[in-house]
């Protein structure tokens, strides 16, 4: 099975907190309300999210609109084309992708999905897991 997962996912430098969200599709929408539930988690804190240049990232107008209006709790940064190395997510993923997909088959999406999500809960239950990972970009 080849079929891709689609997980928006975030880390906190301070503490590697991790919260994730899978998604039909990737796209502005999906994105957009990806962002809302990072509002709404840490509401009363400001995020500054560091984000890549992918589609997946361009809001649609409401979205736009939506973030302006909530610019005081949220801050999206564009890292310039081809710099993975400057996102924290980056390792978060290669971490991921080492735990609960590399060299393993899944018969049916929903396997892979559950040992994804297995994953996730690990880093939430121990964010000593990915801090390490992280610690670099503090």
């Amino acid at each position: 099975m080849r079929k891709t997962a689609h997980v928006f996912g975030a880390v906190s430098l301070r503490g590697a907190e991790f919260t994730y969200q899978f998604a039909e599709v990737f796209n502005g929408w999906t994105f957009w309300s990806f962002l809302k539930r990072l509002v709404r988690k840490y509401r009363g804190r400001r995020v500054f999210m560091i984000i890549d240049n992918a589609p997946a990232h361009n809001l649609p107008t409401e979205g736009k609109e939506w973030l302006a209006k909530n610019r005081c709790w949220l801050e999206l940064h564009r890292l310039p084309p081809y710099s993975p190395e400057y996102n924290p997510m980056e390792p978060v993923w290669k971490v991921t992708r080492k735990k609960a997909t590399h060299n393993r088959f899944y018969a049916t999406t929903d396997e892979r999905d559950a040992a994804l999500r297995r994953t996730f809960r690990f880093f939430q239950r121990r964010p000593d897991s990915i801090s390490a990972h992280v610690a670099r970009f503090q």
